[in-house]
């Protein structure tokens, strides 16, 4: 059973959220909290397998904010964002925090618990359908600067480990996937990113799907 604690300052969405992940036989929503000090309370007292958050909370410390306490105290503990905005600010934030997904409110329920599977699982970072995927390649440099990146001399290999990190699998996963060592798998990340010009993991998914590299 994964046990999800949720912090949003509408008790109308949590209730919502309640309703929702009871859908799933596996999931369970062992606490709610709608201020970060109330979480961070919460927080110490039990452990739990994910946090869900929205970036707007009525108080000075918003989602992000108890996003980084959390990653600080609590480094393995997963965290997805849920939130009505779909600012790329957010968005590049939460990448660069290394959260492990993004998700919008107008999410269908069946993506949410979707995201919420892949997530526990330690499966990469998760977007919603519902974010532009627009906003995201302007993110990281436009189009422009998308087509001036060479993706030549990328092996099948190497093809084969963008495909599963755009799968959402871990260096680990890929490796046990491929049969081979894990600090292997890094070393191929490693080249992706020299010859694709790119400085992380989501980002080179982002060129791969843009330049038709994997399906």
């Amino acid at each position: 059973m994964i046990k999800i604690f949720i912090v949003d300052d509408s008790e109308i969405h949590l209730e919502g959220m309640k309703s929702i992940l009871k859908r799933s036989d596996n999931l369970t929503v062992a606490a709610t909290a709608q201020t970060s000090n109330e979480a961070q309370q919460l927080l110490r007292k039990e452990k739990y397998d994910l946090a869900i958050l929205d970036i707007s909370l009525e108080e000075e410390a918003d989602g992000l904010d108890l996003a980084r306490f959390i990653k600080t105290t609590y480094p393995d503990m997963p965290i997805l964002i849920l939130s009505h905005y779909k600012d790329i600010h957010y968005i590049i934030q939460s990448l660069k925090m290394q959260l492990n997904g993004y998700l919008a409110k107008d999410t269908q329920a069946t993506d949410l618990i979707c995201a919420i599977q892949a997530i526990a699982q330690g499966k990469g970072f998760y977007f919603g359908n519902t974010i532009s995927y627009n906003d995201i390649i302007k993110a990281f440099g436009g189009e422009e600067n998308m087509k001036k990146r060479k993706p030549y001399e990328l092996t099948d290999r190497e093809l084969e480990v963008i495909q599963l990190l755009a799968n959402g699998y871990t260096s680990k996963e890929i490796g046990n996937e491929l049969h081979i060592d894990h600090n292997t798998v890094e070393t191929y990340k490693d080249r992706i990113k020299s010859k694709l010009d790119c400085k992380s993991a989501i980002e080179i998914v982002v060129f791969a799907y843009k330049n038709k590299l994997i399906h």
